[in-house]
């Protein structure tokens, strides 16, 4: 419970975690158990599902806390203490480390100069890349140990539980079969410190006061070497000077997909070139679908599966492939996507019950539960999470609870939602996902994906395929077997994802949800002060589309072309909104200057547009939300 900066340690761990998509967690307690379990519970800020284990000895050693935590592990884990003070990046890497087959790795720190007490740390020796032997007296040694490990439930229950009282983490792992197979990864100057003494937590602070909060910033001072020939930093480099020359015309974009990105993500387009069939390249593919699964916040028993191709792409695989034959679809739509479900469906001659609802209206859970019971042939449902098309959010929650209980496959149309909107695929009994890379991921178009619940393979095994090149479970068995596409995929779009998935979840997934949310509080706010209407005011609207109706003194076109003209592109609605409405999204790369930049540019059109009209355009002051 040890505050730095105003935060006790405790949270700030868990804070974190969650932050990188961690959202299970054990807590084993002892001394002061219930205050640490007052201090936790009173934070509103901590969602994830805790399990508390409470245990009677007053000095909890690593080993105790093991045992008494291992009953509730069925899938690998980090391990960690709580007096750690830790960067969100160590955590990224080390929770995709459990997918090899070493049965735990340790995070060490080979950059020795830096120990702040070296002395009373917990030293290394590590040969090809695993770890050898560690002590606190060793003589021999090439780094130290951080204290966070990721273990598999099978090393946790070898651990005899008479001979680990006292003992730490580092003696558990190399105890029993298990030792000398540990792998040893190192942090690579990534920031941390144990606060077990007076003078550890005088350099925590100073750690925080001098790398900020999440331990990323630059040390005080510190000027970095010039990037060399084959420094990744000089392509980034090049990449952004391409894009800053004088004569491009390059635009802010305010559209729902494809979105602004990064000058990372953009760098990442430029790389050596590589075959797709190449177990290099097999690494990237699985990395992607590790990471895809943590923003999904799916489990061990999820797949994730590529493809080549828009969001669309995808959502025809899902339903092609997995709506079971001789069943009924039951398609929910209140809006464009919504309907291209049942179009899909019909291409491909899948019987269907259509619940349909105008454009922006409300989805009635009742109304969906007693379609389910009224149609005991409905074997999948699908629905939009965001039904893009008019920036309403759905009740994806309630629906896959009723799903779920009627044993009803669930598909969710995450395309425009993943990454910045709350989905759980596990809380919210999804069965089949399908997103996309272009929208909040902040990617490049190119590349869609699914994330199927294992419960559904079964249901579709030996169902003949529908389509050829979007075969889900072609894709799949590929996908098991070699970690690769079975067609040419788009090599340089996976690397743009790859790069834009480590933005996200070292930003974190919340956060960017958050970040999502203020600016989309803001635009909305600022809309309304120019006396601009949206399309629904239900309070379920999206954070990152606006819909507006388009004001009487100015045709959308018009608007259009202004607003380009001055280096803004804002997005035409479709079918019946056409030209009546437009859509303002605040997905992508977009900072507070950005958003500020264009608001007063709209504003100014907009003044010109009614003077020219002759009309007098009242501007009410913002009311900024809480």
């Amino acid at each position: 419970m040890v505050e730095l900066a105003g935060v006790p340690l405790i949270k700030r761990s868990l804070q974190t975690l969650e932050n990188q998509g961690i959202h299970q967690v054990v807590v084993v307690v002892g001394y002061r158990g219930e205050e640490v379990r007052r201090l936790v519970s009173s934070d509103p800020k901590i969602t994830a599902e805790i399990t508390w284990v409470e245990t009677s000895d007053p000095g909890i050693s690593d080993g105790t806390s093991l045992i008494r935590a291992r009953s509730h592990v069925d899938e690998p884990v980090l391990v960690l203490g709580s007096q750690l003070l830790f960067a969100p990046d160590l955590i990224g890497p080390l929770a995709d480390a459990h997918q090899g087959s070493a049965p735990g790795t340790l995070l060490v720190d080979r950059h020795l100069g830096r120990i702040y007490d070296l002395g009373s740390a917990m030293k290394v020796r590590t040969a090809s890349g695993t770890v050898r032997d560690m002590a606190q007296d060793l003589d021999d040694f090439d780094a130290v140990s951080v204290g966070i490990a990721a273990v598999r439930p099978e090393l946790l229950w070898s651990m005899d539980e008479t001979l680990v009282a006292g003992k730490g983490l580092e003696s558990l792992l190399l105890a029993g079969p298990a030792g000398r197979r540990i792998q040893a990864r190192d942090i690579n100057g990534s920031q941390w410190q144990e606060v077990c003494s007076p003078e550890t937590r005088l350099h925590a602070e100073w750690l925080v006061r001098a790398y900020g909060a999440d331990l990323n910033g630059k040390e005080p001072g510190h000027t970095a070497p010039p990037p060399s020939p084959n420094d990744p930093r000089r392509t980034l480099s090049y990449v952004e000077g391409l894009l800053s020359e004088k004569n491009a015309r390059h635009y802010v974009l305010f559209n729902p997909g494809p979105v602004l990105t990064s000058p990372r993500v953009k760098s990442a387009l430029v790389h050596h070139d590589v075959c797709h069939r190449d177990s290099d390249y097999a690494g990237i593919v699985s990395g992607l679908k590790r990471k895809i699964r943590r923003v999904c916040r799916g489990g061990a028993n999820h797949d994730v599966v590529l493809f080549s191709g828009s969001g669309t792409a995808a959502m025809e695989a899902a339903l092609s492939s997995c709506v079971p034959a001789n069943g009924t679809l039951l398609v929910i739509s209140n809006g464009a996507f919504g309907e291209r479900f049942a179009e899909i469906a019909d291409v491909h001659h899948i019987p269907t019950v259509h619940l349909r609802y105008e454009w922006g209206e409300l989805i009635d859970t009742e109304l969906v539960a007693r379609t389910l019971a009224a149609h005991p042939e409905i074997v999948a449902t699908i629905m939009c999470h965001h039904e893009t098309s008019v920036g309403v959010l759905n009740p994806i929650r309630e629906i896959g609870r009723l799903c779920r209980a009627r044993d009803v496959l669930f598909f969710v149309d995450a395309v425009s939602s993943l990454g910045g909107e709350e989905l759980d695929v596990r809380r919210d009994n999804i069965d089949v996902l399908i997103s996309s890379a272009n929208k909040c991921l902040h990617a490049i178009s190119g590349v869609s994906f699914v994330c199927v619940n294992s419960r559904v393979w079964p249901r579709i095994e030996g169902q003949a395929p529908r389509v050829y090149y979007l075969d889900l479970k072609r894709h799949h068995r590929i996908s098991v077997e070699q970690s690769l596409t079975p067609f040419t995929p788009a090599v340089s779009s996976f690397f743009a994802l790859d790069a834009a998935l480590d933005e996200i979840l070292s930003q974190g997934v919340h956060n960017r949800i958050a970040h999502y949310q203020q600016l989309n509080r803001r635009i909305r706010d600022a809309l309304r002060s120019m006396g601009m209407e949206c399309f629904t005011d239900t309070g379920h609207e999206s954070h990152s589309i606006c819909t507006v109706k388009t004001p009487t003194y100015i045709t959308w076109r018009e608007l259009y072309e202004q607003m380009k003209a001055r280096g803004y592109i804002i997005y035409g609605c479709k079918d019946d909104l056409q030209d009546r409405y437009f859509q303002v999204a605040n997905m992508g790369e977009l900072s507070e200057e950005m958003v500020q930049g264009f608001l007063d540019t709209l504003r100014q059109v907009l003044e010109k547009a009614a003077r020219r009209r002759g009309e007098v355009v009242e501007y009410q002051p913002i009311q900024v939300a809480n």
